[in-house]
């Protein structure tokens, strides 16, 4: 793995297991691997870890294999589903319209935001986001 894809898959670890509010001994037992070792991979140490250590890990936090090979680069992002074809799939029992309409609401919001010139880390599109402090909506809960 390059340093990149190495650093994008301690992340992937990492969060899930922060997440999932597991320790790095438990994930280890989880997927039959030293505590050691399962440190050194989320710190990135082992930059060419075995595939059966890496699914252990993966299967241990519920991470799916296209997330792992995404990832790693395993799994070309011009290899992924579209969004419409990946939400058929994902939420089949949702009629063909609501897909359209999801699809095309996630289309503005990235045409938005990639047409942005500020370094704002907020959704240019929300609007229905909640004030982040009490005082931001005049003191009211």
């Amino acid at each position: 793995m390059t340093p990149e894809e190495t650093a994008n898959l301690t992340n992937l670890i990492m969060v899930k297991r922060n997440q999932l509010q597991l320790s790095v001994n438990e994930v280890a037992r989880r997927a039959d691997i030293s505590p050691t070792m399962m440190w050194r991979i989320e710190q990135g140490l082992i930059a060419n870890t075995r595939m059966d250590r890496l699914l252990a890990i993966t299967d241990a936090l519920g991470i799916t294999r296209t997330d792992l090979f995404t990832t790693i680069g395993w799994l070309p992002a011009a290899d992924l589903p579209t969004l419409s074809t990946y939400l058929r799939v994902k939420y089949y029992h949702l009629p063909d319209a609501v897909i359209r309409h999801i699809a095309r609401d996630v289309t503005k919001i990235v045409h938005a935001y990639n047409n942005r010139t500020d370094t704002d880390e907020s959704c240019p599109e929300c609007t229905d986001r909640q004030p982040d402090h009490p005082a931001d909506h005049g003191g009211q809960s």
